[in-house]
């Protein structure tokens, strides 16, 4: 419902969006921090929504964080604090739960105007949606903050700038049916809205991709 009543204004406001970028299956984490920034690029979307095709609404970024970039996010930390081995097999051995568990996006957005830019509030004007593969809808079930106070959260997160604010996005990993999203192959897409205007950015994943 809430994109058929936004289509009709599409002489007022133009989406850019990030659609059909398809994910490398083939990068691997090789122990170094920028072999960690090329896997969160790999996962990264971009998009822009303008109002009146000029105006500004909002630039963001969202990082899907599929059990590939859940495990360089792991590694990488253990490599950056220098985490005993112990250590970081344990948190390497959690991914996969973590991963059927929820589904994870960090998102960066910007909004001109910083008191719209309130993801995380019950009264948000905008709206997140994850839609998998096989076109089933899920709204987001948990937006949380990060707080950027020291370097290493713009280490971790480099799609981050001092003009955004970061976001936690968790959503159910399972469908209206109850049946697990399809997010293994296919297009996985992330979708912001507003009365505004509206955005999807598109992962394109190979089977097994997640």
């Amino acid at each position: 419902m809430r994109l058929r009543r936004i289509a009709p204004l599409g002489a007022l406001f133009l989406l850019l969006a990030c659609a059909g970028a398809r994910v490398r299956p083939d990068l691997v984490y090789e122990g170094t921090y920028r072999s960690y920034q090329r896997i969160f690029d790999n996962w990264t979307r971009n998009a822009t929504i303008y109002h009146n095709y000029f105006s500004t609404v909002a630039i963001f970024s969202a990082t899907f964080f599929s059990e590939p970039m859940r495990r360089a996010f792991v590694s990488e930390w253990g490599r950056a604090y220098d985490l005993p081995v112990a250590e970081r097999e344990r948190r390497l051995a959690e991914v996969a739960t973590d991963t059927a568990q929820r589904v994870e996006f960090v998102v960066s957005f910007y909004t001109p105007a910083p008191k719209f830019n309130d993801l995380d509030r019950d009264d948000s004007s905008w709206r997140l949606w994850l839609i998998d593969a096989k076109g089933a809808h899920v709204e987001a079930a948990k937006i949380e903050p990060i707080r950027v106070k020291h370097e290493k959260d713009t280490y971790f997160y480099p799609s981050y700038n001092d003009w955004s604010r970061l976001y936690r996005v968790y959503f159910p990993a399972v469908g209206p049916d109850n049946q697990p999203l399809a997010l293994t192959a296919g297009a996985v897409t992330l979708r912001v809205t507003s009365v505004e205007g509206a955005a999807d950015l598109v992962w394109e994943l190979a089977p097994g991709g997640r």
